[in-house]
């Protein structure tokens, strides 16, 4: 196991906070708005992960590169807001400086992002390409550890609560299909390890980019509580 002998000044609750302020702001604008098109889609990509204060005992973190893939499901929101849910495998970790041989630490979850998205421009059609903002909390369920043969697999907390932001295009394609491309920090709140006092300031942290394509599965009547397959 990891040995810490340095104390951090990390602290991602002040983070969470601040978090949790913007989203609100946010959210504020996508609940008054008048609900429209659902989509589906695949979505597929590479993170670029670390683990940042494992401490005097590791010379250097590195970022490492791992896979991520999954679906996603759009609520899109008249003209500009849209609420989105993922559901993605994604290969975190880092990659470990030591005296000896660098190794890698592969930490595996079900990363499932809900975001909150503001949409530039008003064009809808083929040949569109539509600017985006999101922001929205995360759960991560951590389904298999590989790598660095040191590390105690039962040191590690099973669930990770989070933030993910970030940025990216749409471009229409078809009627109501997308090309999404996505830019993303994910951060987490919650210690990797557990009951282990000398690691409390190792949190998740990676970087993503994702590309996606939609397909709509039709719309839903705000007023009128019914769905129906066709789209607006």
């Amino acid at each position: 196991m990891l040995l810490i002998t340095e104390k951090s000044h990390y602290h991602p609750f002040n983070r969470m906070r601040s978090f949790f302020i913007a989203l609100g702001v946010l959210w504020a604008g996508v609940a008054s708005a008048q609900r429209e098109n659902i989509s589906i889609g695949p979505m597929v990509g590479a993170s670029y992960s670390t683990l940042p204060n494992l401490g005097s005992s590791v010379q250097t973190t590195k970022y490492k590169v791992g896979p991520a893939a999954g679906i996603f499901v759009n609520y899109s929101i008249k003209e500009h807001f849209a609420l989105s849910a993922n559901v993605l495998y994604a290969r975190w970790g880092t990659t470990l400086e030591t005296p000896a041989p660098s190794s890698n630490l592969n930490l595996d979850y079900v990363h499932v992002p809900i975001l909150a998205t503001y949409f530039f421009g008003n064009d809808m059609g083929p040949g569109a390409v539509r600017p985006k903002l999101f922001l929205g909390p995360s759960v991560s369920f951590q389904t298999g550890q590989s790598g660095n043969p040191l590390i105690n697999r039962e040191a590690f907390n099973k669930i990770d609560v989070g933030a993910t932001a970030g940025a990216g295009l749409n471009i229409g394609f078809a009627r109501q299909q997308w090309l999404n491309i996505d830019v993303r920090y994910n951060l987490g709140f919650s210690k990797v390890y557990k009951d282990t006092p000398a690691l409390n300031d190792v949190h998740n942290q990676s970087f993503s980019v994702l590309v996606g394509y939609s397909f709509p599965l039709g719309s839903y009547d705000k007023k009128k509580n019914s769905f129906s397959g066709r789209t607006r």
